[in-house]
């Protein structure tokens, strides 16, 4: 079994680095095509461009490689079967799930690995891309993110916002601290929400704290201010905090700060479910991959495994994405939002698997 164990993983993982290989290049290449003019009119220095597109591998196999594998076990499964390898191995009292073993044990590495890429490689290198995207968008404001808010400072105002919605034009936590050319900070404005209303940021209720060499003046408090912030809604998209950006556990401290100033975070509690339920979805591709290739095998070739493997891989981010859309928009709850695609993909291939002839 060990020999038979060692043919399958090399089998496996021929196939499995060609198609990611070729995933990942072709993507590359059209990112370039698309972001090459943007670097270069904005003189971007050669190797800031390198680090740009490199830094999107890792997010990109985070992507791709479920797609890998369920193109790798359906080609190789489909070889084995076409060859009689498979009714071979059957005859000398090897059942399925014994030859699905090597299939199952890759799949949960790459789960493995695609979870820590998203701890720790992921958010640096998605930090890079958006500082190289706010120098293309022509932003000249630096964003920082310290005690889980959002900091950036523009001209001598320095803004800090617990948490924003762009799509729904909703800043939530804002302060402004307005300084003089000596850095002595003369006026501070605290607003809880924030609401972009005919043109013009407008706050519920916003207090208004005057200083004077360091000492506070005055203070008062307005119904309807307008927020002297010079950004649109889709300006703020490149600094809000997307939870690619953070790892699991800075995710869910974020979450639990959110919770408890009393804003809603049901987009990010999303996010968080799947941050585990999205690296599980190899093993759902080796489950729905084996029956497929067993199915079709001796009469299929190449370009009907690399055809199925799309067709599957398109359906799961269709459905994926529709569920996490409902989940953003409080439709279904969040768990569901980031965990029903997995249940329905994986009830298939559990369906799909004991109907396997044995």
């Amino acid at each position: 079994m060990k020999i038979l164990t060692r043919y399958i993983l090399g089998e496996f993982l021929k196939i499995f680095m060609l198609a990611l290989t070729a995933s990942i290049s072709l993507y590359i290449t059209i990112d370039v095509v698309e972001n090459i003019g943007n670097l270069i009119h904005h003189h971007i220095p050669f190797w800031d461009g390198l680090i740009f597109f490199l830094c999107k591998i890792p997010f990109i196999f985070y992507q791709i490689s479920p797609v890998a594998i369920l193109m790798a076990t359906l080609l190789s499964v489909s070889i084995f079967a076409r060859s009689n390898e498979v009714t071979a191995a059957m005859a000398n009292g090897i059942n399925i799930l014994k030859l699905s073993f090597p299939f199952f044990a890759n799949a949960l590495v790459i789960c493995g690995l695609n979870f820590m890429l998203s701890e720790s490689i992921i958010p640096l290198a998605n930090q890079k891309i958006l500082a190289i995207n706010q120098v293309i968008d022509g932003s000249n404001k630096k964003t920082k993110f310290a005690q889980d808010n959002i900091w950036f400072r523009d001209n001598m105002s320095i803004y800090s916002i617990s948490y924003i919605e762009p799509q729904k034009g909703i800043l939530k936590g804002l302060t402004i601290y307005n300084f003089d050319n000596d850095f002595n900070i003369i006026k501070r404005i605290d607003a809880k929400e924030v609401n972009w209303i005919d043109g013009r940021w407008i706050a519920r209720e916003s207090k208004l704290f005057n200083f004077q060499e360091g000492k506070l003046l005055n203070k008062s408090t307005t119904v309807g201010d307008i927020i002297p912030l010079a950004e649109k809604p889709e300006d703020l998209k490149n600094i809000e905090r997307l939870a690619d950006e953070m790892s699991f556990r800075e995710l869910m401290r974020y979450v639990n700060k959110l919770k408890r100033e009393g804003y809603a975070a049901t987009r990010y509690i999303v996010d968080l479910h799947s941050k585990i339920s999205f690296p599980l979805v190899s093993v759902i591709m080796v489950m729905l991959g084996i029956p497929f290739a067993l199915k079709s095998g001796r009469h299929g070739g190449i370009a009907v495994g690399a055809g199925i493997s799309i067709v599957i891989g398109f359906s799961y981010w269709v459905i994926f994405a529709i569920n996490i859309s409902l989940g953003y928009n409080d439709i279904i709850p969040p768990m569901m939002a980031a965990w029903l695609t997995n249940f329905i993909f994986a009830g298939l291939g559990v369906l799909m698997l004991a109907y396997v002839r044995q």
